[in-house]
């Protein structure tokens, strides 16, 4: 086998592993807890995992999005508990309040992320430190409009969109599935997409490449805004109850999600499917956790080590694929630099 052969195996196995790494891991993951409780691969309880899943998934999709410019978006769960409190507060269990308190909570996703996008184009300040500061005046918001002591309530018909089943299948997962396939396409099918990914391989680049990058930036944290919206209205009709812990669950594990999914958190690279898979690896983690009866704190640190893992082992992969390129693809390099003598490449407008 020549040297070229082995070079073109190894970018494939590169390749394997950032892009399909994550499912053959949530495979592995199911199959461990299916040694430690046989009944896990039931399918009862797998709908049950997808359903649980599903809450985080949704929360994932806009984390990915905003990950995806080289950002991060801090101020998700506390999106997902002021929504969670204004749904209870506005229904107040009366069906014919769910259409205005739906849309009076996705207004607020899109104004918390659109103001967060704003804050980080404009403002020019560090996404960590405005996400992590709107976190902290939504939680308040959410204290404000209790006082402490949540609540309110919600219909029963609301209650079918996170625990209801259709043919058997939980309706939750039904949104949440059908709104990746919603964002993949978004993704990798429109100019918006090519756009996100531009920016967050190299703005200046894309800037130069006609591409508007201010609202690039805003719309992917207005997505995620609005995404984490969504998933408050699905938990609430999941619990059923005001809770003011509601969100806690989601600002670390959906950055998690992302992570170990293959979405570099440099930006650039990954994507919302690969985060489906990272939602549905931590779910399934957090379920042997609870089997396994591990506390509250070697959780977080499950979480923040599967952070750590995830994103090291596609930097290294990354690095690897970088650092051995095929011959083919080494005699093409040359033969454009030869051909192009410098000059921008003749579908730059493509992002435009």
């Amino acid at each position: 086998m020549s040297a070229a052969d082995v070079a073109r195996l190894r970018r494939v196995g590169y390749r394997l592993l950032r892009v399909q790494g994550i499912w053959l891991a949530t495979i592995a993951l199911f199959c461990v807890g299916f040694i430690l409780q046989p009944n896990s691969l039931s399918v009862n309880q797998l709908l049950n995992v997808m359903q649980v899943a599903s809450f985080l998934g949704i929360v994932a999709i806009g984390q990915t999005i905003v990950i995806l410019t080289g950002g991060i978006d801090l101020s998700v769960s506390g999106v997902v508990t002021l929504v969670n409190i204004v749904t209870a507060l506005g229904m107040k269990g009366d069906p014919g309040r769910i259409v205005p308190t739906v849309f009076l909570c996705l207004g607020i996703g899109l104004a918390v992320g659109a103001v967060n996008g704003l804050l980080v184009t404009k403002a020019r300040i560090t996404p960590l430190i405005v996400t992590l500061a709107m976190q902290a005046v939504l939680f308040g918001g959410a204290l404000l409009l209790t006082g402490g002591i949540p609540s309110g309530g919600v219909p029963k018909e609301f209650t079918f969109i996170g625990q209801g089943r259709f043919f058997g299948f939980p309706v939750a997962a039904i949104i949440w599935i059908a709104l990746t396939i919603a964002f993949a396409i978004l993704t990798r099918r429109t100019v918006y997409g090519r756009r996100l990914y531009a920016v967050g391989a190299n703005p200046r680049a894309a800037h130069m490449a006609g591409a508007p990058v201010d609202p690039t930036l805003i719309a992917a944290y207005a997505i995620s805004g609005l995404t984490a919206a969504i998933a408050g209205l699905v938990v609430t009709a999941y619990i059923g109850l005001p809770a003011l812990q509601s969100g806690d669950k989601y600002q670390l594990p959906s950055i998690a999600a992302a992570a170990v999914g293959g979405t570099a958190l440099s930006g650039g690279i990954g994507g919302v499917v690969l985060s489906a898979g990272g939602a549905l690896f931590m779910t399934e983690l957090g379920s042997i956790t609870n089997v396994l009866q591990v506390g509250t704190g070697a959780q977080f640190v499950i979480q923040g080590a599967a952070i750590v893992l995830g994103t090291a082992l596609y930097s290294i992969a990354q690095r690897r694929r970088v650092a051995s390129p095929s011959l083919a693809e080494s005699s093409a390099a040359a033969a454009g630099r030869q051909t192009e003598g410098g000059a921008p490449p003749a579908n730059g407008n493509a992002i435009r």
